[in-house]
């Protein structure tokens, strides 16, 4: 998309007018050439939460679970428990990622936005990763990819379960999920 500039510059040339260009002008227009092409060689994640998500990434000693990655499935739904509450579900690299929003009455975004992965040690954690390294028969195969969404969910609903019965206020959860507010 080109700027007015851009289009003014083209409309110019037509006419067999040549603009001169400041030199600010050509610094900004070598600065945007440069993150397009930056842009083109990196493609950038889909999903990221400020700089909590950041630091978060960071922390992460496995670089399987980034949060900035892109989801292999993503399913969204309303809480029919709590009020204002919805949660997105993703898969990302064989692992769960639930973020649960909820509404916030201080603050500029009015929301609060938690992650919610299970514990590097338990069950739930290595459940999508042994599904997909399983080579199975080509009926398996052909159900794979409904199996994991069913799988998800049901992550999911034990990642909801366990978030709730935590205590936000203290940040103290279960054992089986790490939590951490992004927003």
């Amino acid at each position: 998309m080109m700027s007015l500039d851009e289009e003014l510059a083209v409309l110019l040339a037509a006419l067999g007018v040549v603009l001169e260009e400041s030199e600010e002008n050509e610094r900004e227009t070598q600065l945007r050439r440069r993150q397009e092409e930056r842009n083109e060689r990196e493609p950038r994640p889909r999903y990221a939460y400020g700089l909590h998500a950041e630091a978060l990434a960071a922390e992460e000693e496995d670089g399987d679970t980034e949060i900035a990655a892109l989801a292999d499935l993503s399913l969204f739904q309303t809480s029919r428990e709590h009020y204002g509450v919805f949660y997105r579900l993703d898969l990302t690299h064989g692992v769960p990622h639930l973020r649960v929003y909820m509404p916030e009455d201080e603050g500029a975004l009015k929301m609060r936005c938690y992650l919610v992965r299970p514990a590097q040690d338990t069950p739930l954690h290595e459940w999508f990763i042994a599904a997909r390294e399983h080579e199975g028969s080509p009926a398996y195969e052909e159900a794979r990819d409904s199996a994991q969404q069913h799988l998800l969910f049901a992550a999911g609903e034990l990642m909801k379960r366990l978030f709730w019965s935590g205590d936000i206020e203290t940040m103290c959860f279960p054992d089986e999920v790490a939590v951490v507010r992004l927003a």
